[in-house]
């Protein structure tokens, strides 16, 4: 696990490995001491300038994304993905990560450990907290999902911190996203090594460029407040290498209720036609995804060069 060899080189106390062997996985929540231990790797990792250098080589070596900059955006580091949070919409515009097959091999058998939290990094006020998503809407959706993070246990509970969650409707998040994350393992395992960049587009009027944060809808808490904001789309892209070329493939989904099937054979082709150009992501996120890019890209125009052929089922039937 190449990414915890970089963390544990720059300080062996804070880092803590799981190890639940092969056993069935299962779901619990985090111990108190596992929650301090990764928040203190947060911290940690937040005053280590060399360190954040580090994790961005490793997980966007063609440079983080650039947002258009609005005064409200903060970079945050973690070891298994960098993200840029958005203080003003209490969400975070993008994640970036590198996912391997060592990554998606060590994680198998593990248990979902939740450990949904205000991120201790950030202000009070300029963060979401739990009770900002007790409404009957919205599922608190993963940016950087904790799946893909289940190798190493500090990193799948700093997964579950509320500046990498997005309000997500029911069937999306459990549907199609799901399907995603998934065939993002699958990519990982059978290719080797995979980027993987996934974003909020805040786009309701459909014109290029991000909408401005004021007309942003927001999620309606039962504690009567309205903080954070509800993004209209979120986007995937993917690189990876193939001998001397260099592919790409990116989506674009509307963040909506819409029924899209638990089965693959049913989702496969709402996925297949949610394929987009790079640009055009770019143009109405407000983004530069990769910015120190250079040299040509074979970019997928309708799924060739990626393997589509399997995936698993999701649980969208389990929405109202």
């Amino acid at each position: 696990m190449i990414r915890n060899q970089l963390i544990t080189s720059v300080f062996t106390a804070v880092i803590l490995v799981c190890c639940f062997g092969t056993a069935q996985a299962a779901s619990r929540n985090c111990t108190a001491d596992e929650k301090a231990q990764a928040n203190q790797q947060l911290m940690v990792i937040a005053q280590d300038s060399r360190l954040q250098e580090k994790l961005a080589a490793y997980h966007a070596p063609l440079g983080l994304p650039e947002a258009v900059a609005t005064g409200n955006e903060q970079v945050l580091y973690q070891g298994g993905y960098v993200m840029a949070h958005d203080v003003d919409l209490m969400t975070s515009l993008w994640v970036s990560y590198q996912l391997t097959r060592d990554d998606v091999l060590n994680a198998r058998g593990k248990d979902r450990v939740n450990c949904f939290r205000a991120d201790p990094r950030l202000k009070r006020g300029q963060k979401a907290s739990t009770t900002d998503y007790s409404e009957p809407i919205f599922d608190q959706g993963h940016m950087a999902n904790d799946a893909d993070l289940k190798d190493n246990l500090v990193e799948q509970i700093n997964s579950y911190v509320m500046s990498n969650m997005s309000p997500q409707f029911c069937r999306f998040n459990r549907g199609i996203w799901l399907s995603m994350e998934s065939l993002t393992r699958q990519w990982a395992e059978q290719y080797g090594q995979i980027y993987v960049t996934t974003g909020a587009i805040f786009d309701r009027d459909g014109v290029p460029g991000r909408d401005p944060d004021a007309n942003a809808a927001r999620m309606q808490s039962n504690n009567g407040k309205a903080r954070v904001a509800v993004p209209s789309h979120y986007y995937k892209t993917f690189l990876r290498q193939d001998g001397s070329d260099l592919r790409a493939i990116s989506f674009v989904f509307e963040n909506s209720n819409t029924s899209h099937g638990s089965i693959w054979s049913d989702v496969k082709p709402a996925v297949l036609d949610a394929i987009r150009p790079i640009d055009q992501i770019e143009d109405h996120a407000s983004v530069k995804l990769y910015p120190s890019w250079q040299g040509s890209v074979q970019q997928s125009r309708a799924g060739e060069n990626w393997d589509f052929s399997t995936n698993d089922s999701n649980f969208e039937a389990s929405c109202k």
